[in-house]
């Protein structure tokens, strides 16, 4: 299992202001190290339970929330990385799990009869999270990510444009 804690902060700009920005942070910030030239493409599938709930309480503005979805960073890829976003206050705490592509597929079919067989706690952890609440797959969200990183700092910048929903 992978977890990151981290406060992150969101702003709107428009293209212009992002293409001078991103000159900027090129001078004085490393370039993500999986990102090119033109970055890199992010896909994500959102699970939620029957009735919204975690769509709701973002926009309700609950504390503390989840969100739970399966990313993936080439759609040609083996692995996968099924994920909980936890968010209270300021501060997020993200957890992931590889997964093979297999699992992944059996994942947003509804089969999670492979799910206790893994070794990892939060293996379980999500089992039981999916199960209780009835998550399933919900929206898909990609775009392309640009990314800046400031090490020493623990800072890392983020230009994502693109964007697509279903």
């Amino acid at each position: 299992m992978q977890q990151v804690a981290r406060q992150e902060k969101k702003y709107l700009t428009d293209v212009a202001s992002a293409t001078r920005l991103r000159g900027r942070l090129r001078h004085v910030l490393h370039e993500d190290e999986h990102g090119g030239a033109d970055g890199y493409r992010v896909r994500s599938l959102y699970f939620d339970t029957v009735n919204d709930r975690d769509y709701e309480e973002k926009f309700a503005g609950t504390d503390p929330r989840r969100k739970v979805r399966l990313r993936i960073y080439d759609p040609h890829a083996e692995k996968a990385l099924l994920e909980m976003k936890q968010t209270s206050g300021e501060h997020q705490l993200k957890r992931s799990l590889e997964l093979s592509r297999n699992e992944a597929k059996r994942l947003i079919t509804g089969d999670l009869s492979w799910m206790p067989r893994r070794p990892e706690p939060f293996a379980a952890e999500m089992y039981g999270v999916i199960q209780m609440h009835g998550y399933r797959p919900k929206a898909i969200v990609e775009y392309r990510r640009r990314a800046f990183v400031a090490r020493e700092l623990k800072t890392r910048i983020t230009f994502d444009s693109d964007i697509r929903a279903t």
